[in-house]
């Protein structure tokens, strides 16, 4: 976080200077590394500008970018805040999403269109709350009450927290004596006003503390850098008395609902996505209990079997659940609704303490040791978030029941009934649970489910030339590509909330490679021949490619290991459209780059060499993260989930077959299994976490798709078809998950869909293969 007062626009970005580097350098020690001093963002570039408040004060824009960085801009008062956020918005915008309306997105709840989850970051984000800001850091509910219990049923509505009180309240007893406190504050407060007191005390509250602040964030991510020396600034430069640090999920939750008066914490949504957290990675002392026990990890339940990313997981389906989705809405009455303040506030037992509240601006206070006490007091206390909703909220409908497909309106009634019927029926397959200790998680909806009825073939194309790959759009469309093609893109809208936003295409071409020449070549129109496009160096002869739509960034990989990372812009003033503005080589490996895999949502580039390396790149500073070890061969296949990041690599195992392995994002090694027949080819399918168990999907040698769980790898369904055995080299889910691409050694492209979904339509495929850029 910088403080910046030098901002100016140009032609086709942004620019922001620091203007006090000591400030920032002091401001540093709490909230991490800062960004650079100086820098830019094209117009394209921008997707979401929102108002933020800065230390009590209203004078910052959040700024959200198309490649997932967001940037926080605290400026010296409102008014030149205001001045700024006029300017990006009066500017030409063209991924700028429409984000105001709330209404719009609590309907898509409602209906079942987008997570708890995603509404949850998204009321989030509407209130003010920030990653960026310690503060003013988002809040997500306690769910669970259940963390002692070796096994748990999702569907049992009594291993869930009350959600219609709040967390310090789950007992009566707690109940009675904040009502208590809150009316001696109340005579107290009366009696000032009546005393005439030139300083009365205070409006009465219930809690004299938060449910979030930065002490709160700082307790949950005590263990993982850069929040640890956060943490330490915090405390005077030492940890927490050992029996008060995060070391324990239960004893986390009786203190907030049962035992304590002081702490009423709700979590934050890494609970729900990051088990990083939960881990002592880098090995801090952080001191020994009075029961002799070393805090060191934190300890979780016995149902999570000790394993922080099965808790995440199951925490994450448990947040997802019937029970929850019915409840929510209750507890965001009380947080960012009509229970937030005034008399239903009272009633519910809800009222804090008033200088908590959104809105308190302390550069109105005059006197600067009122002003400084103040400050100190909010910092420690915390901020309720900004009031959405005066009315009660809506509460969700129970599980949705859909049919599939676009059945004609003027159908019967009774017809319609009657499918719904089949419908109902079809739903009631009795499949394992993906863990058998935990009852009620959901499979999902994707092709190949075990929830779901059996995958048949919907359909076949030869077309006599082998694809290299097979690409899911966002726009629904398949397209596949010969082995020395890439598709580039451009969008003319990025993808906001899911269902909310159409994604148009605003231009495309082929690139191509492998000429004798060493031209990268482009084709964007199929009348025209291709044009060349890039001279690469003769030293760089190129062997793989990969496209970025948002940030327009080009990566290719050579023979002798080098990548080479092109930074484009788009222009209608250039033959190609497409204009190379500056390039940077990555180094890594000694052997030729056999393929390059891009995971946009996690911002990380994969590629893999017949060196034997496999290497993660970030997207946004072109710099080398880590390698993947442990390969035993080089790898042959490669994929990462859009939904957890989670990589596949394949390679040749040393007795025959592959080796599957499976890592987190971070590089952990989650799992591997062998399979006894070669892996050509892997995919993930891409349902949102929480609402489905997400697998991997791998092309065999033997013309069989094979499904393992992302959660364990244990195989989940064969996929089987009879009329062919060739190598399935490429597959894909499509962007909503009804239909599973593949493409085998021959060319031939086949699409499978669930038995039930016959009726929908199908994607359109697109086949570009080596004949389209001759001539």
């Amino acid at each position: 976080m910088l403080l910046f007062v030098v901002f100016f626009t140009g032609k086709s970005g942004m620019y922001f200077v620091e203007d006090n580097a000591a400030d920032a350098h002091d401001n540093q020690s709490l909230h991490g590394e800062t960004e650079a001093p100086s820098f830019s963002w094209t117009y394209e570039e921008i997707k979401e500008v929102h108002k933020r408040w800065w230390q009590l004060r209203d004078n910052a824009v959040e700024i959200f970018l198309t490649n997932g960085r967001t940037l926080l801009l605290a400026f010296d008062n409102t008014k030149f805040r205001d001045d700024v956020y006029h300017n990006i918005l009066t500017s030409d915008l063209p991924n700028l999403l429409e984000h105001g309306n709330i209404t719009a997105l609590t309907q898509l709840w409602g209906s079942s269109q987008i997570t708890n989850f995603e509404y949850l970051t998204h009321l989030n984000k509407h209130a003010g709350r920030s990653f960026n800001d310690l503060m003013q850091y988002p809040v997500f509910p306690f769910i669970l009450r259940d963390y002692t219990s070796e096994t748990l049923d999702l569907q049992d509505p009594s291993i869930y927290r009350n959600l219609s009180k709040p967390i310090a309240v789950q007992s009566k007893e707690k109940e009675d004596r904040y009502v208590d406190n809150y009316r001696y504050l109340e005579e107290e407060y009366k009696k000032g006003i009546r005393e005439d007191d030139p300083m009365p005390p205070v409006q009465p509250y219930h809690y004299g503390s938060h449910y979030s602040n930065s002490g709160t964030v700082l307790h949950f991510l005590v263990r993982m850098p850069p929040f640890t020396k956060m943490f330490l600034a915090y405390q005077d430069q030492s940890f927490d008395i050992p029996d008060r640090t995060f070391h324990s999920m239960n004893t986390t939750w009786r203190l907030s609902s049962y035992e304590s008066m002081t702490d009423v914490k709700e979590l934050i949504p890494e609970f729900f996505y990051l088990p990083e957290f939960l881990v002592n990675r880098e090995g801090f002392d952080f001191g020994v209990r009075q029961n002799g026990e070393r805090v060191n990890h934190v300890n979780l339940p016995p149902w999570a079997r000790n394993d922080p990313r099965l808790f995440i997981l199951i925490h994450r389906q448990a947040l997802e659940s019937d029970q929850v989705s019915q409840t929510l809405c209750q507890w965001i009455d009380l947080v960012f609704g009509l229970k937030q303040k005034g008399k239903a506030a009272v009633q519910a037992i809800n009222v804090f303490h008033p200088a908590t509240y959104f809105g308190m601006d302390v550069s109105s206070v005059e006197d600067p040791v009122q002003r400084r006490a103040l400050e100190t007091m909010i910092k420690t206390y915390g901020q309720t978030p900004r009031q959405l909703f005066n009315a009660s909220h809506i509460s969700r409908a129970g599980p949705k029941l859909t049919i599939d497909g676009e059945l004609p309106a003027a159908m019967g009634l009774l017809v319609q009934l009657a499918f719904r019927e089949t419908r109902e029926q079809t739903k009631e397959i009795v499949c394992p649970s993906p863990l058998p200790w935990i009852k009620g998680l959901k499979w999902g909806e994707y092709v190949g489910s075990p929830s779901a009825p059996d995958p048949v073939v919907c359909f076949s194309q030869p077309h006599g030339e082998r694809f290299g790959s097979l690409l899911a759009l966002p726009t629904r469309a398949i397209c596949g590509l010969s082995r020395k093609f890439c598709l580039m893109m451009i969008y003319s809208k990025e993808q906001g909330v899911r269902s909310m936003h159409s994604t148009d295409i605003q231009w495309s071409a082929i690139l191509s490679w492998g000429y004798a020449d060493n031209i990268l070549r482009l084709k964007s129109k199929q009348s025209e021949p291709p044009i060349n496009f890039i001279q690469c160096s003769q030293l760089h002869q190129v062997t793989s490619c990969a496209w970025v739509p948002d940030s327009c960034q080009l990566f290719t990989g050579s023979k002798c290991g080098v990548i080479t990372a092109y930074s484009n812009r788009f222009t209608s003033t250039t033959p190609s459209e497409m204009e190379v503005e500056s390039q940077v080589h990555l180094y890594g490996h000694t052997g030729e780059v056999t393929s390059l895999f891009v995971c946009k949502p996690y911002s990380i580039l994969i590629s893999v060499s017949q060196d034997g390396t496999c290497i993660l790149w970030d997207l946004n500073r072109l710099c080398y993260v880590q390698s993947l070890t442990g390969h035993k061969s080089p790898v042959t296949a490669v994929s990462a989930s859009e939904t957890t990041g989670d990589i596949a690599t394949v390679c040749d195992s040393v007795g025959g077959g592959s080796d599957l392995r499976l890592w987190t994002v971070n590089g952990d090694l989650i799992g591997h299994v062998h399979c006894r027949e070669i892996i050509c080819s892997v995919a993930f399918s891409n349902q949102p976490e929480g609402v489905s168990v997400n697998v991997i999907a791998g092309g065999l040698e033997n013309g069989v798709v094979r499904l393992w769980s992302t959660w364990d790898l244990k195989p989940v369904r064969e996929i089987t078809f009879s009329k062919s055995s060739k190598p399935i080299i490429s597959l894909t889910y499509s962007c909503d998950g009804h239909h599973l691409y593949t493409a085998n050694s021959e060319g031939t492209v086949m699409a499978w869909c669930r038995r039930d979904q016959q009726r929908m339509k199908l994607p359109m495929f697109y086949s570009f293969l080596s004949s389209y850029a001759a001539g």
